[in-house]
């Protein structure tokens, strides 16, 4: 890795005359450092600040960015991150006397864009059909996919991350195949057992987290059972 190191040189005339002196001044500079990160993020999910630059184990990273962020490892992680964390972050690398010039790099977080709004653990339909008021939401992670299920009386709504692992928040895709073991991390797979049960196959839904809990959205996403058609939206927070 190219690295340019001026040292000091004692001038001529200190040699010869031994009565003036004079000196270079020193400078030793480290290549710019790339950064990234997985911006842009919605609150509640986690920011993962990455730079592929590594000149050996003598090289100190420094990271600062909003909210007094400070960091010096290479890769930082910052989970349940918020607005208040969105804006530029800066690295400098250094080595012994040699440094790099700052490295910028801007981070969004921003709540995601809902186009539509319902009542809370209310799933409504266009069309004849009632709203349905669920009386419970439930996740669990006992089986080989973490699930948010909303109870009701007249039917449940179960949506199926792609492993066991709680999940972040952000937009996730419903998978037009499921179920299926290969989704993949940013899919899910959404059904609903009323009158009969019925699958999602295309839609987004959107996950955020308050205090340890999990909310999902979606709107106007259409379930297609054998009988019938719905076009559903629903918002449902973990009890």
């Amino acid at each position: 890795m190219k690295q340019k190191l001026l040292l000091l040189i004692p001038s001529l005339c200190t040699l010869l005359f031994g009565s003036c002196s004079s000196t270079d001044a020193v400078t030793c500079y480290l290549p710019t450092a790339e950064i990234s990160s997985n911006s842009p993020l919605v609150p509640g999910a986690t920011l993962e600040l990455e730079t592929p630059f590594n000149d050996g184990f003598e090289v100190k990273y420094n990271w600062s960015g909003p909210n007094n962020f400070q960091s010096n490892l290479q890769n930082p992680i910052i989970k349940n991150v918020t607005s208040a964390m969105a804006g530029e972050y800066t690295l400098k690398t250094t080595k012994g006397i040699c440094e790099s010039i700052e490295s910028k790099l801007l981070v969004e977080v921003n709540a995601p864009n809902i186009p539509c709004t319902t009542n809370k653990n209310t799933i409504v339909f266009t069309g004849s059909f009632a709203p349905i008021k669920f009386n419970s939401v439930s996740t669990s992670n006992r089986t080989d996919n973490f699930t948010m299920t909303a109870s009701s009386s007249q039917g449940d709504l179960r949506i199926e991350f792609a492993n066991d692992v709680k999940p972040v928040p952000g937009i996730y895709t419903i998978c037009s195949s499921c179920p299926t073991s290969f989704m993949e991390k940013n899919e899910v797979c959404v059904s609903f057992n009323y009158l009969d049960l019925a699958r999602a196959r295309e839609g987004v839904v959107y996950i955020s987290s308050s205090n340890g809990k999990l909310t999902a959205a979606f709107c106007n996403v259409i379930f297609k059972p054998s009988s019938f058609t719905l076009n559903a939206s629903t918002t449902i927070t973990e009890n």
